[in-house]
């Protein structure tokens, strides 16, 4: 049986981090020339402002994992707090804003809006797909678009030249009419 992390005993938690650091990273010299390396520096009292546009300069948390390899990075922003790690350990990216929850694993960004809906998006753009607030889903690849009704009673699937359907009245399939094409 599984406890929840309310009813966990202390002893069993596991550290994952044991430092936290804030810093500000100058990504230009005072000459305003661009630097190969950004320059850290600790603010005092571990205050510091947030700048809409982060070429300059941004904010960061860097949080010691207790093995190193636990590493992670919240960058701060006016608009967005994104957690990032290096690939290969499950997340290594997330992104939190008023809008959405953004999560980056291995090759695939999944992202929940703020009314629901889930998208599965793969990094290269290969295939999208939806899983909205309501039940329904859309997949969307190169070649075809997919849509599952909530219920699974209607299924659709269209590609360049066909459009076709399963419903509670049955199957339908037929060519598509291409735009400006002659009957």
């Amino acid at each position: 049986m599984s406890q929840s992390p309310a009813t966990t005993p202390k002893s069993r938690v596991r550290s994952i981090w044991d430092r936290a650091q804030m810093f500000i990273a100058f990504h230009r010299d005072p000459a305003r020339k661009k630097r190969a390396e950004p320059y850290l520096w600790p603010p005092k009292d571990a205050a510091a402002g947030l700048r809409a546009e982060t070429d300059d300069q941004e904010t960061f948390v860097h949080m010691r994992g207790t093995d190193r390899a636990d590493d992670v990075q919240l960058k701060l922003r006016t608009n967005a707090i994104i957690a990032r790690r290096d690939p290969g350990r499950g997340w290594s990216g997330v992104e939190i804003n008023d809008q959405s929850v953004r999560v980056l694993v291995g090759d695939v960004w999944i992202t929940i809006d703020q009314m629901g809906t889930v998208k599965r998006e793969a990094d290269d753009g290969a295939s999208t797909t939806f899983l909205e607030f309501d039940g329904s889903i859309i997949q969307l690849t190169e070649g075809a678009e997919v849509c599952v009704s909530a219920d699974g009673a209607e299924i659709t699937r269209r590609t360049a030249d066909r459009i076709e359907g399963l419903t509670p009245d049955g199957v339908v399939s037929r060519q598509r009419q291409i735009e400006g094409a002659g009957r």
